[in-house]
């Protein structure tokens, strides 16, 4: 059995898909969910719905993820969602989204998250593919908040553009932990499950394996190359076909028809989607030193050898 979280892609090869069960109604502006008047429904993923939404009297400003209605009677997944407050509280960092609170109403958990204002990179990708300096620089923070977790014993296990807030100031900001396993903590999926999204997923997890910093990485090769190609690598694939593209497939080129695209880039790229996990980049930020070499910066990580002559 394979439980995924649902991007809009996902979404979008399942639309007509019979067994689909509707979604149960959720909370609508205006309404409130305990000391939170809701103000505007941002987005939706796998467990939750997503609000901007204001504490009262307080009048702060944050951003509410409730726990789907469908899922709030299933023990397993209220335990994962409160999970995400406790990954997120061990972790400070300026590129991770804190979690300001975490609590119930009306029998649905929620979380309140800190409001960035700006866009998603999902987003942003929807306008075209990044300039190389911002790959770089998107991939540059996202590792390292991706670090500050790893060396914190937490892997992130959804890292996607959907999960990566551009502020307004140009700062990558990683959020959205739902998934996240730390050591300290019970594993919460049932044998057999693979929890992420399908489009970033690696390959030893679409196995059976443990969510390692590995798999993390692998994610955040599959955003780079999103980033600098416009999308992700095996996108033309049907979802019954991802699996097998992830596990079989090399990715291809993610500098076709790019003349800005300076030479080793698209090898720097894709190192962090080897098959083997061991062959990845050791940290996120080694990948993202990779990355600022091949792109021209002067940073390079000397864990790994310098891309092959052209």
């Amino acid at each position: 059995m394979c439980s995924l979280t649902v991007d809009h892609r996902t979404r979008a090869r399942r639309a007509g898909t019979p067994g689909y069960p509707a979604r149960v109604a959720e909370f609508e502006p205006g309404g409130h969910v305990g000391a939170y008047r809701l103000e505007e429904r941002l987005g939706e993923g796998g467990m939750g719905v997503v609000y901007r939404a204001v504490r009262e009297p307080e009048g702060d400003e944050v951003a509410l993820k409730v726990l789907r209605a469908e899922l709030s009677a299933d023990e397993t997944f209220r335990r994962r969602f409160v999970h995400e407050a406790r990954a997120a509280g061990e972790v400070r960092h300026k590129h991770l989204v804190p979690i300001t609170e975490a609590g119930e109403a009306d029998g649905r958990p929620y979380l309140a998250v800190a409001f960035v204002r700006g866009r998603t990179l999902e987003q942003r990708l929807a306008d075209g593919r990044l300039p190389i300096p911002d790959v770089v620089r998107v991939v540059a923070h996202v590792a390292s908040g991706l670090d500050a977790l790893h060396n914190a014993g937490i892997v992130h296990r959804d890292v996607k553009p959907s999960n990566v807030i551009i502020d307004e100031s140009g700062s990558a900001n990683l959020t959205d932990f739902g998934l996240a396993k730390g050591r300290a903590y019970t594993v919460l999926t049932k044998p057999g499950m693979v929890m992420g999204t399908l489009d970033y997923l690696a390959p030893e997890m679409l196995r059976g394996a443990e969510a390692t910093d590995a798999s993390d990485i692998y994610a955040l090769g599959c955003l780079a190359f999103e980033c600098t190609a416009g999308r992700a690598p095996f996108a033309d694939k049907s979802m019954f076909d991802l699996a097998s593209a992830h596990l079989n497939l090399e990715p291809p080129d993610p500098c076709a028809n790019r003349d800005d695209a300076p030479e080793g880039l698209s090898w720097a790229i894709v190192q962090a989607l080897a098959k083997d996990p061991d062959k990845r980049p050791p940290t996120a930020t080694a990948y993202a030193h990779l990355i600022s070499f091949a792109a021209g910066g002067r940073e390079s990580s000397p864990s790994l050898p310098p891309p092959p002559p052209p």
